[in-house]
């Protein structure tokens, strides 16, 4: 979960406008309600519900992962990026399928348990 709580913290030093689609639902609740003081991640969670309660505009959304392909593509490719910013003019060649797919409106359905 701190792999997907650093770069909301990150973000959050430039951001004043933010829709936050994260794929795990105990994050988005962290981030939605707070953490208790004695949870591993909790000093994180803080630094980012500082951000949260400022004056800007947050929308917090859990979505599942299959619902944004392209953005699950990039992060797992980052994991193979050293540490640092990256741009890119261009997708990189591992996400271009997806990039073309979602382009195309393709759907892939799942089944949820709700």
């Amino acid at each position: 979960m701190g792999s997907i709580l650093w770069p909301i913290y990150r973000m959050g030093e430039a951001v004043t406008r933010l829709e936050l689609e994260v794929d795990s639902e105990v994050v988005a609740g962290f981030l939605k309600t707070g953490i208790n003081e004695a949870h591993s991640l909790s000093f994180l969670v803080r630094l980012c519900h500082g951000f949260i309660l400022r004056n800007w505009n947050v929308q917090i959304t859990h979505v599942y992962r299959e619902a944004n392909r392209l953005a699950d593509g990039l992060a797992n490719y980052a994991f193979s990026l050293d540490l640092g910013f990256h741009y890119f003019e261009l997708a990189p060649s591992c996400v271009e399928v997806i990039l073309s797919e979602d382009a195309r409106g393709t759907a892939f359905p799942q089944q949820v348990c709700v």
